[in-house]
């Protein structure tokens, strides 16, 4: 993933990520077609460990006899500072998105399980922690959304500025914790 975040996706040759992962090239072509594969079989990866995460930590297992409100607060902290890890990252999936179809099914698909998990956990929480009455569905899409794209907004925006980031973080889970309870 070096390659691309440093270089970008036109940038980035399969003779670039091979030396970087000391191979020879004919070898990464025994795995992958072509450098698009490599990118998705990352990001995909990528994804696929955030996306876990928050639907574990969205289980009612996980969270039951906690502020739902706590909850929320810090898995949005937890997002906003995933991202911080790799912050490349966000940018190249990004750029891939709008240009490929094939990365915009894929995060879609990840995107889709994190989705469920939100409608699980506030149909889990339900009126009796003041969870005021909303579209389940719109306001899973509409949260996920806000986290996400504040997130990659603050990672961006503020690189190298960690208290920056908290604050932005604090701001999006304020935000949030307004939205879902009266």
């Amino acid at each position: 993933m070096l390659c691309f975040e440093e270089g970008g996706y036109d940038e980035t040759t399969t003779a670039l990520i091979a030396k970087r992962a000391g191979i020879a090239v004919g070898t990464l072509y025994g795995y992958f077609e072509n450098k698009r594969d490599i990118l998705l079989e990352v990001v995909d990866h990528t994804l696929g460990e955030v996306s876990d995460l928050v639907v574990e930590q969205l289980d009612p297992a996980v969270w039951r006899g906690r502020d739902p409100r706590d909850v929320v607060r810090t898995l949005i902290d937890t997002i906003f500072h995933i991202q911080t890890v790799r912050p490349g990252t966000q940018r190249v999936i990004y750029e891939r998105y709008f240009k490929d179809d094939a990365f915009h099914d894929l995060v879609e698909a990840r995107q889709l399980p994190v989705r469920e998990a939100i409608v699980r956990f506030l149909e889990g929480v339900g009126p009796g922690h003041g969870l005021r009455a909303l579209d389940r569905q719109a306001a899973a899409l509409a949260i996920y959304n806000t986290v996400q794209w504040n997130a990659t907004q603050a990672i961006m925006s503020f690189t190298g500025a960690p208290a920056a980031i908290d604050a932005a973080a604090r701001e999006a889970a304020d935000m949030i914790d307004r939205y879902l309870f009266a």
